[in-house]
């Protein structure tokens, strides 16, 4: 377990090397993740019925 954790701290100290996303690659990201939810509430929905 420790090693898990260890390899989130490293994981997370690669990403803020990173170099920030620009506005257009954020507003991309958000609307695929929008996308995505979208889906989830249709299958949701779905079962439902």
């Amino acid at each position: 377990m420790a090693h898990e954790e260890t390899a989130k701290v490293i994981n997370l100290s690669d990403n803020a090397i990173e170099k920030p996303k620009t506005i257009e690659q954020q507003l991309t990201d958000a609307n695929d993740e929008i996308a995505d939810l979208k889906m989830q509430i249709a299958w949701l929905e779905r079962s439902y019925e």
